[in-house]
């Protein structure tokens, strides 16, 4: 049963990795070359980069947002590999999973939680998949 609770493991990383990638990709690095997470308003996009923060005026908000959206990103991929990382072998699993699942479980729900209020279908459909199958085999190392 621990075998099975390792492999919905490591699938649980499959989303994580795939929505990391995709959200790299779908950066924009330039105001002038939209990608997917570009305003759909180019105006706009020029005008983030020329208005600075409140906060310093060191920066601007373009910058601001492509640095969120690639950090963003390394969130995501990092929480796939440790994953995979903890997931490897039996044995690595066997003596982290007890701690790995329930904290992958947690990372994933609050990333259900932020894309349910503010994102789209895709990252719901991927948060909700890795949480279902973090839970599942958190369950099974408890039953174990």
């Amino acid at each position: 049963m621990s075998e099975l609770s390792r492999y919905l493991f490591v699938a649980g990383s499959i989303p994580f990795l795939v929505l990391g990638l995709a959200h790299v990709v779908a950066t924009p690095r330039v105001p002038g070359r939209p990608r997917g997470l570009s305003p759909a308003d180019p105006r706009l996009a020029e005008e983030m980069a020329r208005t600075a923060l409140r906060l310093t005026r060191r920066t601007d908000m373009w910058k601001a947002w492509v640095g969120f959206n690639l950090s963003h990103s390394l969130g995501l991929l990092l929480l796939g590999i440790v994953v995979l990382l903890v997931g490897r072998t039996e044995a690595v699993f066997r003596r982290e999973g007890p701690i790995f699942a329930p904290l992958a479980l947690v990372v994933a729900t609050v990333y259900l939680l932020l894309a349910l209020k503010y994102w789209f279908r895709t990252p719901i459909a991927g948060c909700a998949a890795a949480a279902a199958l973090f839970l599942a085999s958190w369950l099974l190392l408890l039953l174990a």
